[in-house]
């Protein structure tokens, strides 16, 4: 793998510590003959993370899909120093950084591929997204009505709550917590979850990363609001239809190389072990 010369430390200055991990990380990369600059304008703006090998978002996972346009745009990989709670993307505790950052900047680490989403709107304005893309309507106290399409065939319509477009890596999110599956980060795929739906009937339907997935309102008056990982995006109202897609481009995630995805989904959902008869 690469040497790392060049990062740049993403710190969300309200969690608690950050900024001392933030401090603390970069001593020990400069002493390694690291070039490195510390930023605590989160989210980054698109270009923040020119010419840079690393991005080390120091917070926890919403801090880290803080950096996502700025990773993009510079194809610069991410690493995730968790301060908060969860933490199934910023995988690395302070403490765990601290350890590993010598091993990482010479070369000793994975680069997870993850898959991205891309939402157009009818007027092409374009948003990425690594976790998920969720329809629900404005005011919270009605129900949205949808017809979904898949690569012009229709699917179904869904009187809900919402609706919710995830990603593998975003299915451990909000789709895990209304009901959809968990996916294998590895798989190229979309979840659709709908948010307490009229009909039983409906339930998740998992596209594969060729679908074209089109979605229309059939609702007068407001159209459901967008929301792109956590963030509300598209302020115009006349947005719909709407696609969604898997992204020709992936979000470069840097992990350690022993580092196992279900270890952390055991470790974060609580599953124990079986106890064998």
């Amino acid at each position: 793998m690469q040497v790392i010369k060049t990062i740049t430390f993403a710190v969300n200055t309200t969690k608690p510590g950050a900024g001392k991990a933030a401090r603390r990380l970069a001593s020990l990369a400069d002493r390694e003959g690291v070039q490195t600059t510390i930023r605590s304008d989160y989210p980054l703006q698109a270009d923040a993370l020119a010419g840079q090998d690393l991005c080390c978002a120091i917070g926890g996972d919403g801090t880290l899909l803080g950096v996502l346009d700025a990773a993009l745009k510079s194809d610069c990989a991410v690493l995730g120093v968790n301060m908060g709670k969860l933490g199934f993307l910023a995988t690395f505790s302070a403490e765990e950084a601290a350890k590993d950052l010598p091993k990482l900047i010479k070369g000793y680490y994975e680069i997870a591929e993850r898959s991205i989403l891309c939402c157009t709107t009818k007027n092409g304005e374009s948003v990425y997204g690594l976790n998920d893309v969720v329809l629900k309507e404005t005011d919270g106290s009605g129900l949205i009505r949808l017809q979904v399409a898949s690569n012009g065939n229709r699917v179904s319509e869904y009187h809900c709550d919402g609706l919710i477009f995830s990603t593998p890596t975003g299915s451990t999110a909000y789709n895990l917590s209304a009901g959809g599956p968990i996916i294998g980060t590895r798989v190229s795929a979309i979840a659709m979850t709908p948010i307490c739906p009229h009909t039983l009937g409906n339930r998740s339907v998992i596209f594969d990363n060729s679908s074209q997935i089109s979605v229309a309102n059939l609702e007068p008056g407001p159209c459901p609001r967008i929301t792109i990982d956590g963030r509300v995006r598209f302020p115009s109202e006349d947005n719909f239809p709407i696609e969604i897609a898997v992204a020709d481009r992936s979000f470069r995630l840097m992990q350690n190389p022993d580092h196992s995805h279900f270890a952390i989904i055991r470790d974060k959902l609580r599953w124990g072990n079986p106890t064998i008869q």
